[in-house]
């Protein structure tokens, strides 16, 4: 008889079932303004949506709604829609929240009291300046629509869960009046002081984020990688404990992405304790195999935590082995460390010690945890709770635990770290000092080498600087005496030709006087012819001695010159001495012999008797006397005429017979300055030739035909004797100007 009754009440069920899936559930009538309430399963039917594509309109028109149940683990689907019907018995407008806490997001749509489809949206995901806003107040998981008197209308949900996230399994509308919400929301705030929890809360992150800071502080002052790894687990510890506050306070504008990442919050604040636990007990070499044992399973932890992530969309897992299977994992990776601590705790580490007080409480109590929740599910167990209290008291109370003593722990850790650094300070300062003090030692007895090696070569140096300074004189001097050279070959063939003359005119007097005194003796003596014998007589005599007094000028002048050698400036009439030297120059250039010692222009010294030039004088009147001191200057001009000579005859033997050489050279008065040009039409110079042209020793010619001494000579007498400037312009091919300025003061 009993069989009889539980056969036709199942198939009265299945009956109710089938009417429910062919048409529409029964009407939910709202008859208090109340409490939240939640309809059973007979007032709304269900339609999953795999793909999560259908839209309001293929819904609408879909036959797919069936009768379900609350809970339903066959649901596969992350989108599920749901119709139901719903009438306000009551005399007057409700303002009714339609309530859906098991999604992540609700679309609500209802027919207004004109027949016209509403659309609402909200969630614990989407963006704050989404939410659909009543008078300031925006609702996560409620959406408000409005039923008149007597009004019935028809509700279609559209619930969805994130690909993250397990399948809707739980389905469960409810509804609560707009005005019941005030209440509760008041009830909360003044009666139950609910504003407390958000107070404590924010005083937990406050501390937690305090510990943070505390942590990396002293990982960056004594670089100790536990605190990092503890500061790093701490934070992540505080974003998953506190994951639902930070996210409505900093992310409130983007809370998928936060929610996404916050997916792994859990899992890294574990792998980050666990690597602080295993740098602060620090295993000793015996127990390598056990860590390398810990790090493979917290790897493999990290593994199935990723497939834990991807299974609801992705991979065909089943979800409560995996979760499951997480936690044993996590339990496996907590024993190993505890294994690790106790094995060091008996080699004598009060490190170790401390590390298991910190870690003891929440290890047993995670290991009760997964006992009850392996009962729970495969045997329907439920494991009875010994001490009366919720567990997620118990489990925060082992998380203080776990953080206070752990870092009380580390502080201590840091202050004995900070002694030792101490400690090693005075005595690093101490070997300083003794190095130091070997240093100086080392150092003074190098000094006394160096000295006296620095002695030793200042002694050489001396000596090179004698030899230098006595090798400066005697080239200096060998230009002297080029110059000289130059000058006495010019002098002696100015004084050559009255010499020539005295001579011939000396040679036919004395023949004059014989043919004279033979005409006396003879018996018929011509008196007219003793008389032209003795006028041509006195005619030659006054040619010897006018030859004579200008060889006699030429030596004055000389030695007037040579006098002024002392470095005393005089009054100098500068065209005649520039015409006097060019005459000197040209007269010892053409000498037989003569030669040249210095000059960037020239390649070889002139020794041709048959060289010949045209010169070209422009002497300007305005041009009188000039402060100078003549010898020096008349050197400076030999130096510029014998350059010149160089430079034209090279180019004479390379050139054409039409080439007809040419030496110009002219004076002007500028203002209070007085300009000599001495221009050739010779072989010129290029600019590497003519930047180095007045440095000592810098010569074109072959070795052994110039040491370079005669322009950088001139520049100095001109420049830093007289205050003046020595200024080259030249053109290779075409000729040379050397300009020569001195100052009329």
């Amino acid at each position: 008889m009993t069989k009889f009754y539980c056969l036709l009440f199942l198939y009265v069920g299945l009956l109710t079932e089938g009417v429910a899936q062919r048409g529409w559930p029964a009407v939910y009538t709202i008859k208090a303004d109340t409490g939240l309430v939640r309809p059973d399963t007979s007032y709304f039917q269900v339609l999953d949506d795999a793909s999560g594509t259908l839209t309001f309109d293929q819904v609408r028109h879909s036959s797919g709604f069936r009768a379900s149940s609350f809970y339903s683990p066959a649901r596969k689907a992350h989108v599920c829609w749901i119709r139901m019907r719903v009438k306000n018995t009551l005399p007057y407008p409700l303002d009714l929240y339609f309530c859906d806490f098991s999604s992540t997001y609700l679309d609500l749509y209802w027919q207004d009291s004109s027949r016209s489809w509403r659309h609402g949206r909200t969630g614990l995901l989407v963006p704050h300046s989404q939410l659909p806003n009543r008078n300031g107040n925006k609702e996560r998981s409620r959406l408000l629509f409005r039923l008149l008197p007597g009004q019935q209308t028809i509700l279609y949900e559209r619930a969805e869960n994130t690909f993250w996230q397990a399948p809707l399994m739980y389905i469960s509308p409810q509804f609560q009046s707009e005005s019941d919400r005030i209440r509760a929301a008041f009830t909360y705030v003044r009666i139950d002081r609910g504003l407390e929890d958000y107070f404590f809360d924010g005083i937990i992150i406050g501390g937690l984020f305090l510990a943070v800071c505390y942590n990396l502080f002293v990982f960056f002052s004594i670089w100790d990688s536990v605190y990092l790894y503890f500061s790093i687990s701490l934070f992540f510890f505080m974003l998953d404990r506190n994951q639902y506050r930070i996210r409505l306070v900093f992310f409130e504008e983007h809370p998928y992405l936060f929610d996404l990442i916050g997916s792994f919050f859990f899992i890294t604040f574990f792998i980050f304790f666990i690597q602080a636990i295993r740098k602060f007990i620090q295993p000793v070499a015996a127990l390598s195999r056990l860590n390398k044992a810990t790090t493979l399973f917290l790897a493999l932890t990290a593994l199935v935590n990723v497939f834990q992530f991807l299974a609801p969309s992705f991979l065909p897992l089943p979800l409560l082995e995996l979760s499951i299977l997480t936690e044993i994992l996590i339990r496996i990776v907590f024993l190993l460390c505890i294994v690790m601590t106790v094995s060091i705790i008996r080699r004598g580490s009060t490190d170790a010690r401390f590390a298991l007080l910190a870690t003891g409480p929440l290890f047993l109590y995670w290991m009760k945890t997964l006992v009850g929740r392996l009962l729970w599910t495969y045997f329907s167990y439920d494991l009875p709770e010994p001490i009366p209290v919720k567990s997620e008291y118990i489990e925060s109370f082992c998380f203080a635990w776990l953080i206070i003593f752990f870092s009380i722990t580390l502080a201590n850790r840091y202050n004995l770290a900070r002694k030792r650094v101490a400690q090693q300070a005075i005595e690093k300062e101490q070997l300083e000092k003794e190095r130091e003090i070997e240093r100086n030692r080392i150092m003074a007895t190098q000094n006394e080498r160096l000295e006296q090696q620095v002695n030793e070569r200042t002694a050489q140096l001396l000596t090179s600087l004698d030899e230098l300074k006595a090798t400066q004189a005697q080239l200096i001097q060998q230009e002297k005496l080029a110059s000289l050279g130059e000058l006495t070959a010019g002098i002696a063939h100015e004084i050559q030709n009255p010499l020539n003359f005295v001579n011939n005119f000396s040679e036919v007097s004395a023949e004059l006087v014989t043919e004279l005194t033979d005409e006396r003796q003879k018996p018929d003596r011509d008196m007219v012819l003793e008389q032209e014998l003795l006028d041509d007589l006195k005619v030659n005599l006054e040619k010897i001695t006018r030859h004579g007094h200008r060889a006699s000028r030429i030596v004055r002048n000389m030695l007037d010159h040579a006098h002024s050698g002392s470095g005393e400036r005089t009054a100098t009439n500068l065209n005649d001495l520039c015409d006097e030297y060019l005459r000197l120059a040209y007269n010892g250039i053409r000498r037989p012999g003569s030669s040249r010692s210095g000059g960037p222009q020239s390649g070889v010294p002139v020794k041709e008797q048959l060289f010949s030039c045209e010169l070209v004088t422009d002497f300007s009147a305005d041009v009188t006397t000039v402060a100078i001191v003549p010898q020096e200057i008349g050197r400076v001009l030999l130096n510029l005429y014998m350059n010149a000579f160089y430079a034209v005859h090279e180019k004479q033997k390379t050139s054409l017979a039409s080439y007809q050489p040419r030496v110009i050279v002219s004076t002007r008065a500028v203002g209070s300055q007085i300009e000599v040009r001495v221009t050739d039409n010779g072989i010129g110079m290029d600019d590497s030739v003519k930047a180095k042209v007045f440095q000592p020793f810098f010569t074109t010619k072959p070795t052994g035909d110039g040491i370079g001494l005669g322009l950088s000579l001139s520049y100095d007498i001109v420049t830093k004797g007289h205050g003046g400037a020595l200024l080259v312009e030249s053109q290779p091919g075409q000729g040379t100007e050397f300009i020569l300025i001195l100052p009329v003061r």
